[in-house]
């Protein structure tokens, strides 16, 4: 069993005619009630968009880094007035509580003015001269046209994370939200325009059919795409790049924690469940199983196991909820079969939430749960669950849980709880992740720092976040000149 597709991308070539006319979002705490419809894009609209952004370009790239900036803060400022329906919209679309909601606003916010900042620092160098008369220095120019396809679990933060750098560069930007979350997609775009974002310079494709995302990756001026979302559909996206774009993909994660004998037990078994069940499970750096040293794990799954019981899932706007649904009607399917296949082969629910009263039945109902037993070899040991399960598994130390967390592909994140400082730093040495924590969840990261996995959890050289974002979105140009 693998992850389900955050963002949808081609996977073989159909005819223009598949492409729907109408693209329609439902509640999934009620999935009778549709939320957003909006028009899906045909392969020729798609490819239009591009030419559009491409025709664009020279004029933005050549626009002082003041103007980008004001732009980029504007957008901020309206994303931040409007904050409480963009945030209710992502509830009401994705499922998330309206918590988690607000908070994703206000670091896309946050992305929006350290990207203002960026515009500043598209920065080159220069070296010694070697021969006499000579000056050399560097440029970073911007790339092009690039396109930035984005999962429904964050739709406005991993949306700003892809677009505002790219803009700051001085590229223009395609922009293809989740089918699952268009109407977020589009009030996203809608507030990049309004503080000063010019329409041609930021495009919007929506809808999921293939051709049309094949036209929009593989389009000849396209120079960049950038992806977060499953295995599988990054798989299928790779063979509809052009070869003169560059790739930035950010896939599925594997995370382990490991939890030592010497840890703070009631605030390693917090946080450990607040990466796992926190935002439904739905994230690519959730835990999906925590490794205990054996003499604490007996004590340490009923900590868990009590976390677990307490934790409802209601609608996301529901202020007694601590999760939402899932996000879609597959996702809950995938998951209620993958723990119903645990328990078959031996595994035991050791503490499991429960659902909130007056629930709609029909919702898309995942409840947390704490898993002992699960045989090595089931998937949910072996592979992504991206929803509220998680498995505890007993082992005799550091050493075993390093050599598990090293030999999994997926690569992405893991997590230490100690209380010894050496042990903690030869952990986070030894760890081959992308990012590494001590005494932390393994869900969340700043705006500032580097963000990326290793293995197959990324494809491509280029980690996103921060600074080091313009260095997927530039170019370097070496200039020498005589004198």
């Amino acid at each position: 069993m693998t992850a389900p597709d955050r963002a949808a991308t081609p996977a073989s070539p159909a005819s223009p005619a598949a492409s729907p006319a109408v693209l329609r979002a439902t509640d999934p705490a009620a999935p009778g009630e549709t939320v957003t419809e909006v028009a899906a894009a045909t392969p020729a609209q798609a490819a239009e968009s591009v030419r559009t952004a491409h025709r664009a370009f020279d004029g933005w790239a050549a626009a002082p880094a003041g103007r980008r900036a004001e732009a980029l803060h504007g957008a901020a400022a309206e994303l931040a007035a409007d904050a409480d329906g963009l945030a209710l919209l992502i509830c009401r679309e994705e499922g998330k509580t309206l918590g988690s909601a607000r908070g994703e606003v206000a670091k896309t916010v946050e992305q929006f003015r350290l990207a203002a900042q960026l515009a500043y620092l598209v920065e080159g160098a220069t070296y010694p001269g070697e021969s006499p008369g000579v000056a050399a220095w560097t440029l970073r120019v911007p790339l092009g046209v690039v396109v930035a396809i984005t999962p429904w679990n964050f739709p406005v933060s991993l949306a700003a994370r892809k677009i505002a750098p790219a803009l700051a560069a001085g590229n223009t930007v395609v922009f293809k939200p989740s089918p699952v979350t268009p109407g977020v997609g589009a009030r996203l775009a809608a507030a990049c325009h309004r503080g000063g974002v010019p329409e041609d310079v930021l495009r919007v494709v929506q809808g999921d059919d293939p051709a049309a995302m094949a036209a929009l990756a593989g389009a000849p001026e396209v120079r960049a795409v950038t992806f977060t979302g499953s295995d599988r559909v990054g798989a299928a996206l790779r063979g509809t790049v052009g070869p003169a774009a560059r790739v930035q993909f950010e896939l599925g994660g594997h995370n382990a924690a490991l939890v030592c004998a010497d840890a703070d037990l009631p605030r390693a078994a917090a946080e450990v469940a607040a990466g796992a069940f926190g935002l439904t499970g739905q994230v690519c750096t959730a835990t999906d199983r925590v490794l205990v040293e054996r003499a604490v794990a007996a004590e340490f799954t009923e900590l868990l196991a009590e976390r677990a019981a307490k934790l409802t899932a209601g609608r996301g706007d529901d202020p007694g909820a601590d999760i939402g649904p899932a996000a879609t009607a597959g996702q809950r399917t995938r998951l209620t079969a993958l723990l119903d296949s645990a328990v078959a082969a031996g595994a035991v629910v050791a503490g499991r939430g429960s659902l909130a009263p007056g629930a709609d039945p029909a919702g898309h109902w995942v409840l947390p749960a704490v898993l002992t037993g699960v045989p090595a070899d089931h998937p949910v040991n072996t592979g992504e669950l991206f929803g509220p399960l998680l498995s505890v598994v007993p082992v005799a130390g550091p050493e075993e849980a390093l050599a598990e967390i090293n030999a999994d592909p997926h690569r992405l994140v893991t997590a230490i709880h100690t209380r010894d400082l050496g042990t903690a730093h030869r952990f986070l040495r030894a760890a081959r992740c992308g990012v590494v924590k001590v005494n932390e969840r393994t869900t969340g990261n700043g705006v500032a720092p580097p963000f990326g996995g290793w293995g197959a959890s990324s494809s491509g050289a280029f980690p996103e976040g921060g600074r080091t974002a313009l260095e997927f979105v530039t170019d370097t140009k070496t200039v020498y000149c005589a004198y």
